[in-house]
């Protein structure tokens, strides 16, 4: 009887192992694009989207307005704005991601920012590119291939998005 016992535990154990990985295998991949990867397809407005942009390198920050990091972030990418905005060689553009766009024009308004901004408020476009944290920045070369992207603000990430902007817009 303990035999029987045991295997029938053994048994059920394992055809609960064997459900739960076939469960896992269905569930929803995490989504994180990589370096290399190529820009996801999406439409901001009727005139921008992954199509408008490719031609020319691009920089995205996605952002939230009650963000600190994100704060700081944008102050960088305003500075990158500032370095390349006359020769129109970079796309440069911020999208909040679960906001309207009402309260980010008031956002940009209020803190100086001149790049242009997008509302992602169902985050749509966001879930393209990741599931959670930001700020994030990505940038694509002319082709659309991502050769960076950094997640949270760091003054080391800061140089590294400079050093990398210098390298894919020619003056």
């Amino acid at each position: 009887m303990n035999r029987n016992k045991l295997y029938m535990w053994c048994k059920m154990w394992g055809l609960a192992l064997c459900c739960g990985l076939m469960l896992a295998s269905c569930a929803k991949k995490k989504v994180e694009i990589e370096i290399g990867s190529h820009m996801p397809d999406f439409t901001l407005t009727e005139t921008v989207g992954t199509k408008t942009l490719l031609g020319k390198p691009t920089l995205i920050v996605f952002f939230a307005t009650w963000c600190p990091a994100c704060q700081s972030e944008l102050e960088c990418v305003q500075g990158e704005f500032e370095l390349y905005k006359g020769g129109n060689k970079i796309n440069i553009l911020g999208i909040a991601r679960g906001e309207n766009q009402e309260a980010i024009e008031l956002y940009w308004r209020d803190h100086g920012f001149a790049f242009p901004v997008y509302a992602d408020p169902q985050r749509k476009v966001y879930a393209l590119f990741a599931e959670k944290e930001i700020p994030r920045c990505y940038l694509f070369d002319a082709s659309g291939k991502l050769v960076f992207q950094s997640k949270g603000y760091s003054p080391e990430q800061v140089e590294d998005l400079h050093k990398m902007v210098q390298l894919r817009v020619s003056f």
